[in-house]
């Protein structure tokens, strides 16, 4: 999941991440990247393009370019991501709404209040529309099984049964893939999703499909640990 924070006060900036690094471990919901901070609107537009964050944390009342100017810049570039409004007065709330913007928080708020805002943005949905580009080819993260390279090629097995290939380098790709810590390259030359997972035996993983997958045995021990973290906290939070 891909935060933005503009905002200009250090502590409002700490609460935010605290806030989000506790949201991500309950529901298992991965930080590729971790948030970016951006204290002035000017700073963050000069960065900003389509489809470079799936939520933006936005502070109406800021020295320079306010909050409400930089909403109106974003909507220019990108419809589609989520704008939360954070401030301390209801003053512009009627404003939001010309902005598209998903919700709206009223300073100080607590962590009950900020998880329902990110549950109103439709999270769980952004989440599964996490991807990686691969020249100017998308590939969307949760819907691999796993990956084999062979030949100097990656080849991608689906859940649903499809399969592609594309020619990159098995430590570039791994490079993109293992940031989300639901992948795990138990063997080398493959990686697997524990999305994809029905049971983890004594030297393999048996996926929903019926393919096994091995586990090298000098990583059985660091793979079973990494799979049980998942499955443990994926029973405790769930998607939402």
């Amino acid at each position: 999941m891909r935060f933005a924070i503009i905002d200009d006060l250090d502590i409002d900036i700490e609460i935010l991440q605290q806030y989000i690094n506790r949201f991500a471990k309950e529901y298992n919901i991965p930080l590729v990247p971790p948030p970016m901070v951006f204290k002035r609107g000017e700073a963050f537009l000069s960065e900003f393009k389509a489809d470079l964050f799936d939520i933006i944390f936005l502070d109406i009342i800021m020295d320079g370019m306010d909050g409400m100017e930089v909403a109106k810049q974003i909507r220019k570039v990108d419809e589609k991501c989520r704008i939360v409004f954070i401030t301390v007065s209801m003053e512009f709330a009627v404003d939001s709404y010309e902005v598209n913007a998903s919700w709206y928080i009223v300073k100080p708020y607590t962590y009950q209040k900020f998880s329902k805002a990110l549950k109103h943005c439709g999270i769980s949905i952004l989440e599964q529309k996490q991807h990686i580009i691969i020249g100017e080819q998308p590939i969307y993260v949760h819907s691999i099984a796993y990956t084999e390279y062979r030949e100097r090629e990656v080849f991608i097995y689906y859940q649903n049964g499809e399969s592609t290939t594309i020619s990159i380098r098995q430590s570039d790709f791994s490079a993109l893939l293992l940031k989300y810590n639901y992948f795990c390259d138990c063997v080398r030359g493959i990686l697997v999703n524990f999305e994809a997972v029905e049971k983890l035996m004594s030297d393999s993983f048996l996926l929903k499909d019926g393919t096994i997958i091995p586990i090298s045995r000098l990583k059985y021990k660091e793979v079973r640990e990494k799979f049980l973290k998942f499955y443990y906290s994926r029973l405790r939070g769930g998607k939402q």
